[in-house]
């Protein structure tokens, strides 16, 4: 898929994201927040911050960030998803 600009990226990313999801042991991810960290002529970087929080009858309540980054190419009709990187917990 091409996108115009990394920013446009970032809407489209949040869009298709902007609901809960929910896995089979119960814990529930949210999109926190998607923002271009750096950006050149041929290439951007883009983070997507996701909360999560469940319960784990092992060791009970938890709740934690995780990152994944993303690398973006510009092309001649328009910027394209190059990679893709999860960046763990917080």
């Amino acid at each position: 898929m091409l996108y115009e600009s990394p920013a446009d990226f970032c809407a489209e990313y949040a869009r298709a994201h902007d609901r809960d999801k929910a896995d089979g042991c119960g814990a529930v991810s949210r999109l926190e927040e998607v923002t271009v960290v750096s950006e050149a002529s041929d290439t951007a970087r883009v983070e997507a911050l996701w909360f999560t929080c469940g319960h784990d009858p092992y060791s009970g309540y938890y709740d934690v960030f995780e990152r994944t980054a993303f690398v973006l190419v510009k092309r001649d009709e328009g910027w394209r998803l190059h990679s893709e990187e999860d960046l763990g917990y917080e």
